[in-house]
C-alpha cells in the first residue's frame, strides 16, 4: 500500500511541477524584457535549454514547456522543434559518453548487470534500433535511461544516431503541439 501511495504522490508532484512551469512560462511570455532576451539568444538558447532539460534526471521537465516563450519571442515553431531536438541529442550524447566511460567501473562492480545487457545486445540486436526510436519518441523519461545501458553493452553511438534524431523530433513535436493545446485550453 505504501508503494502505491508513493507512486501516486510522485505522479501528483510531477504533474504539479509540469503545470506550474507551464503556467510560469505562459505568464512570462507577457514580459517584454524576457521576450527580448530570449530573442537575442534565439535558437541557441533553445538548444541550451534542451541540453539542460535532457540531462536533468531528477525533475524530468521537458524543454518543450518553454515553447510559449520561444514562440512569443518570434521564433519559428518548426525551427524551435529542430533546436530542441538537437539540444536533446547533445544531452543524449553526453549521457552515452558517461555510460561508455563508466563501462569498466560498472563491469568490475556489477558484472551481472553488464553481462545481462551484453546478452540482450548479442541476442536481440535487431530490436535495439526500433526500441531506441520508439523510446526517444514516446517515453516521457530521459533517453539516458536507455542510452547508458546501451553504451555499457558496447553499442556504437553512430548506430543510434538516426533513431535518436527521428525520435527526438517526434517527441518534441508531440510535446510542443500538446503544450500549445493545453495553453489554448487553460490560458
Amino acid at each position: 500500500m505504501k508503494n502505491k501511495t508513493k507512486l501516486v504522490l510522485s505522479l501528483v508532484l510531477i504533474i504539479a511541477v509540469f503545470v506550474g512551469v507551464l503556467f510560469l512560462a505562459n505568464s512570462l511570455s507577457d514580459n517584454p524584457k524576457l521576450i527580448e532576451a530570449i530573442a537575442q539568444f534565439g535558437y541557441l538558447g533553445a538548444i541550451f535549454i534542451a541540453i539542460i532539460a535532457g540531462l536533468n534526471t531528477f525533475v524530468p521537465l521537458p524543454a518543450a514547456t518553454f515553447a510559449p516563450l520561444f514562440v512569443a519571442s518570434g521564433l519559428s515553431l518548426p525551427l524551435i522543434i529542430l533546436a530542441l531536438a538537437f539540444g536533446t541529442l547533445i544531452a543524449d550524447f553526453i549521457g552515452y559518453v558517461f555510460g561508455h566511460l563508466s563501462r569498466n567501473l560498472i563491469n568490475r562492480k556489477y558484472p551481472k548487470i553488464v553481462s545481462f545487457i551484453t546478452n540482450i545486445q548479442k541476442n536481440h540486436q535487431k530490436l535495439i534500433i526500433p526500441i531506441v526510436a520508439l523510446y526517444a519518441s514516446f517515453v516521457p523519461f530521459p533517453n539516458e535511461a536507455i542510452l547508458i545501458p546501451l553504451a555499457l553493452a558496447g553499442i556504437k553511438f553512430r548506430s543510434l544516431l538516426i533513431p535518436l534524431i527521428v525520435g527526438n523530433i517526434i517527441h518534441q513535436t508531440v510535446l510542443i503541439y500538446g503544450i500549445s493545446g493545453l495553453n489554448n485550453l487553460f490560458f
